[in-house]
Formats: structure tokens, sequence, C-alpha cells
């Protein structure tokens, strides 16, 4: 289901407000791989650690795979006719990005640490941020 807006301004009044649910997208091998390719996460894949395959049945991908997927559910799930999408600031070719990061939380539970960071990704030729995300990481 997609949430069809004429305007940006209609966001205001969807604040807190479900957007829909995406069609399923199915996990392939390949799909983790090229990810890895992509991003140099190569932490579990193709063959995860006894312990972590054991748990979850199969090979396991990164926990970031999910997030790199996020233009086309965001796609499938808001449309704005006369707004096309941008970040603020763009990532150029060529140029230096760094990222800078805190500690926003951490929670003790059974099985380990959970754990809540700011990170902001910054190019060296811009004034604002690149991207900016709140990551949960859970260290067992």
């Amino acid at each position: 289901m997609t949430t069809y807006l004429t305007r940006p301004a209609e966001l205001l009044d969807l604040v807190g407000e479900q957007l829909g649910t995406t069609d399923w997208c199915q996990n392939t091998y390949e799909r983790v791989n090229l990810f890895a390719d992509a991003t140099g996460d190569y932490r579990s894949i193709p063959f995860p650690p006894p312990r972590t395959a054991a748990a979850f049945e199969n090979v396991v991908a990164s926990g970031y795979l999910p997030l790199s997927l996020l233009p086309r559910p965001l796609g499938d799930l808001l449309t704005i006719d006369s707004a096309p999408e941008a970040f603020p600031t763009p990532a150029r070719v060529g140029t230096k990005v760094r990222c800078t990061g805190r500690k926003l939380a951490v929670q003790r539970f059974e099985a380990g640490l959970e754990a809540v960071f700011g990170v902001t990704f910054e190019s060296e030729d811009a004034v604002r941020p690149l991207c900016v995300a709140e990551p949960v990481v859970i260290y067992r």
C-alpha cells in the first residue's frame, strides 16, 4: 500500500500515522553477496560463526543489509507528486567522506547489550551532513 500526497506540506498531517506495508522482498544469497561486495561488510558471509548459524538455522546477512534497501520500500510507502526526494547534501564523486558518532543509549538485557548510536556522515566540501542515522546494535 502506498500513501499518495500531492505536496510535501501534507506530511505535517501524517505525523505518527502508519504509511502502509510493502510487499515482501526475498533475501537471496546473490543480494547478500552484492551487499558485501559494495560495502566491504563480509562479517557474516558466506560462513557465519557456528553459534550464529545454529541460532538462525541459515547463513545470516549483515544487519545493515535491510537499511541499504531503504530507497525502494520508502518509495513504495510514500509518493509525493510535486516533490522529488533529496538528501541534505549530495554525496559527490571524488570527495572525502567521514563519519562522526556518539553513544546515545545502552541497555543491558539477558543476552547481552543493546546500544543506540548517533552517527553523522559528512563530506569535506559540504556544510550540511550527507546522512544522519541512529542504528541499534546488539552485542551478545
